[in-house]
C-alpha cells in the first residue's frame, strides 16, 4: 500500500511511540516495586482507579478535536504522555505514582479517537483511511514487540539509574511522535464562528451525546470488542486452570495472535469497501467470534494434542475477528460521525473498547470462567445475536446519514 506523505507521517508517529509503550510496558512493573517501593497490589490497584477515571476524562480529547483540531490534540496527547513517563523519574510515594498515572491514562484513553478523526481529514477516501488505520495497528504491533524486548537492558541491568534511562527514552519517543503528527498535512483547525456557518448545522456545543443509533452501535460494539477480553484475560486463566494444555501454550497462543493480526490486518482491511459489505463484516465478526468461544469451551474437555489443537484454532479465530472488527469500526465510526462532530463521536464510541477494558476482566472472571464450558456456550450465543444487531443498527445509521449526505464519499 502506498501511503501519502501525511500518512507515512502518522505511521511512523504510531511506530515510535509504539516502542515506547513497549519499553513502559515490560519494565515499569519493575520499576515501581524494586525502586519506587510500591507493591504489586499498589500498582495494579492505582491503574485500575486511573483508567476508570479516566474513561470520563478522555472524552474530553474528542471535544478539543472539534473544536481547536485533531492535529494539534494529538500532538499534545502524545507530549503529556511523554511528559509523564519523565515524572514518573521522580515519583516517591503511592499518591504521587496516582496523579501521574491518571493523567498518563487519559492520555492514553483520549489519543485513539483522535488519531482516527485526524486520518480523517488527512485521508479523505473512505477506503484509504480504513488502510492506513489498518498500518498504523500493524506498526504499532511490531513496535511493542520491539519495546518490550528492548526493556530487557533496564531488566537485566536493574538499577535506578537503568530504569530512569529508560522512562526518559520513552518520553522522549512521544515527543518524536508529537513532532511528526505537527508535520501531518491537513485544514487550519475550524473556529468557533465559522464552523456553523460552513456546515449548516448547529454549532457542536449544540449536541452533548451522539444520536441514538450511533449509540446503540457503541454499545454493541462493547460486546464485539470481547475479543480483547478473551485473548488478555480468559485464554490464559483458561489454559492453565481449565485445560489439560502445557503452561508454555499462554506464550506461543500470545505470539500466534501479534503474527496473526500483522500478517492479516491490512489485507482484510481492503474488504471494508462500501457500506453494505463494511456492516457486514459486523455480523462475521460476532460469527467467527462464537466459533471461536465454541473451540475454547471444546478445549476444556479433551486432554494433551487435542487439547492445543483446539485452542490453536480458537486463537486463529479469535484472531481472525479482531482484524475484522478493526477494519468494520474503524470504516464505520467515522463515516457515521457527522464532520463537524466527528471528534466527540469517536470519543464515545471509544468508551466501548476502554469500557471493555475496564468491565471485561470482571464479566470474565465473575460469569465466563465460573461457567465453565457453558460460560463459553452462552458468550457465544451473545456474541452472534450481538454481530448480527450491529449490522442492522450501522446499515440503519447509514441509510439515514446516506440521505443527508453520500456516506460513501
Amino acid at each position: 500500500m502506498k501511503l501519502t506523505a501525511g500518512g507515512r507521517r502518522l505511521a511512523v508517529a504510531a511506530l515510535v511511540q509504539s516502542l515506547g509503550i513497549g519499553l513502559f510496558m515490560a519494565s515499569s512493573m519493575a520499576y515501581f516495586t524494586r525502586q519506587v517501593d510500591l507493591s504489586a497490589n499498589q500498582v495494579a490497584s492505582g491503574l485500575a482507579l486511573a483508567g476508570v477515571v479516566a474513561l470520563g476524562i478522555s472524552l474530553l480529547g474528542g471535544v478539543l478535536a472539534d473544536r481547536y483540531g485533531a492535529r494539534r490534540v494529538l500532538a499534545s496527547v502524545y507530549l503529556g504522555r511523554g511528559v509523564c513517563c519523565v515524572a514518573y523519574v521522580f515519583v516517591t510515594d503511592f499518591w504521587q505514582f496516582m496523579v501521574v498515572t491518571l493523567c498518563a491514562v487519559a492520555c492514553d484513553r483520549a489519543g485513539p479517537p483522535v488519531l482516527q478523526a485526524l486520518v480523517a481529514v488527512a485521508v479523505p477516501e473512505r477506503q484509504e483511511r480504513t488502510r492506513l488505520l489498518a498500518v498504523v495497528n500493524v506498526v504499532r504491533n511490531c513496535g511493542l514487540g520491539a519495546g518490550a524486548m528492548a526493556a530487557g537492558v533496564a531488566l537485566v541491568s536493574d538499577t535506578q539509574a537503568a530504569y530512569r534511562i529508560t522512562l526518559v527514552t520513552i518520553g522522549l519517543a512521544f515527543l518524536g511522535g508529537a513532532v511528526l503528527v505537527l508535520r501531518v498535512p491537513g485544514p487550519a483547525a475550524p473556529t468557533a464562528e465559522a464552523a456553523p456557518a460552513e456546515s449548516g448545522e448547529r454549532p457542536v456545543k449544540g449536541r452533548v451525546l451522539p444520536d441514538g443509533r450511533y449509540l446503540a452501535l457503541t454499545g454493541l460494539n462493547f460486546l464485539l470488542f470481547f475479543f480483547d477480553t478473551m485473548l488478555l484475560v480468559a485464554m490464559p486463566v483458561w489454559v492453565l486452570e481449565h485445560t489439560d494444555a502445557p503452561r508454555v501454550t499462554v506464550s506461543v497462543l500470545f505470539t500466534l495472535n501479534t503474527l496473526l493480526v500483522v500478517v492479516l490486518q491490512i489485507p482484510v482491511s481492503k474488504l471494508a469497501t462500501g457500506q453494505r459489505r463494511t456492516t457486514r463484516m459486523l455480523t462475521w465478526t460476532g460469527a467467527v467470534l462464537a466459533v471461536s468461544s465454541l473451540c475454547f469451551a471444546a478445549s476444556g474437555s479433551v486432554a494433551g494434542v487435542l487439547a492445543v489443537a483446539w485452542l490453536v484454532t480458537a486463537v486463529v479465530l479469535l484472531s481472525l475477528a479482531e482484524v475484522i472488527a478493526n477494519s468494520a469500526v474503524w470504516d464505520l465510526s467515522i463515516a457515521l460521525a457527522p464532520e463537524e462532530q466527528r471528534g466527540r463521536y469517536l470519543s464515545v464510541f471509544n468508551l466501548s473498547v476502554a469500557g471493555q477494558r475496564v468491565l471485561g476482566p470482571v464479566m470474565v472472571t465473575s460469569l465466563l470462567l465460573s461457567a465453565g464450558p457453558l460460560g463459553w456456550v452462552v458468550a457465544a450465543g451473545v456474541l452472534v445475536v450481538a454481530g448480527g444487531a450491529a449490522e442492522r443498527v450501522a446499515r440503519a445509521a447509514g441509510e439515514r446519514m446516506r440521505a443527508k449526505v453520500p456516506v460513501d464519499a
